[in-house]
């Protein structure tokens, strides 16, 4: 279960996809903050900032990406808050492809219900796992290439046990695609291309 939270709370770089070409300073400094914070306090401030510019910018999808991306991590954080987040997080993924859908916001959309799922793992993954992996089937219908399904698909599948097909061993060929398919990126301003130091944080109990 660890891993998962690893996968949430790591920083996020720029990516690649076609974003809307109306974001502001206000816009550009909020992404440059939310790639560099770490600390909670920054984090409860910059999802109100997310959530007033996703408000002000309702034809670009990213906005809402990113407010989900944050509610998801907040979620895990702060625990007494635990649900509440990761509700706010699947309605802002899912605000997000209603806007436009891509395999980025489904990849958010896995990753909040996934944040969903840890408030209690041993209770909710029966129920849960069909609608954390389902996004990440679609995603990958719009786009194969994208390094961060194989990083949340790796992840989901090292935490299972071995005897349900789970493990380090099988994790491993997840893991090399998804580091191949990173190193091919280019980072490009505002988009959601995290993914690096998610694999340092696999290897590190798989190495691969």
């Amino acid at each position: 279960m660890r891993l998962w939270i690893v996968i949430l709370l790591v920083p996020f770089l720029p990516a690649k996809l076609a974003a809307q070409n109306n974001a502001s300073g206000n816009y550009m400094e909020a992404v440059a903050d939310f790639n560099k914070l770490n600390a909670q306090n920054e984090l409860s401030s910059l999802v109100l900032k997310f959530e007033k510019i996703a408000q002000s910018n309702v034809n670009d999808w990213l906005p809402s990406y990113y407010t989900s991306i944050l509610y998801a991590r907040l979620s895990l954080k702060q625990k007494q808050n635990a649900d509440l987040n990761a509700d706010k997080a699947i309605y802002w993924a899912n605000k997000s492809i209603a806007i436009q859908t891509n395999d980025e916001n489904y990849c958010a959309l896995s990753m909040a219900k996934t944040a969903k799922m840890a408030v209690n793992p041993y209770l909710r993954w029966i129920s849960y796992e069909k609608s954390i992996y389902e996004p990440l089937a679609k995603a990958r219908k719009i786009n194969v290439n994208n390094p961060r399904i194989y990083i949340l698909e790796a992840s989901l599948k090292l935490n299972l046990p071995v005897l349900f097909g789970g493990g380090c061993e099988k994790s491993k060929p997840i893991l090399n695609k998804a580091k191949q398919l990173l190193n091919k990126q280019l980072p490009q301003s505002l988009l959601p291309t995290w993914g690096k130091q998610s694999l340092d944080e696999m290897k590190q109990s798989c190495p691969f």
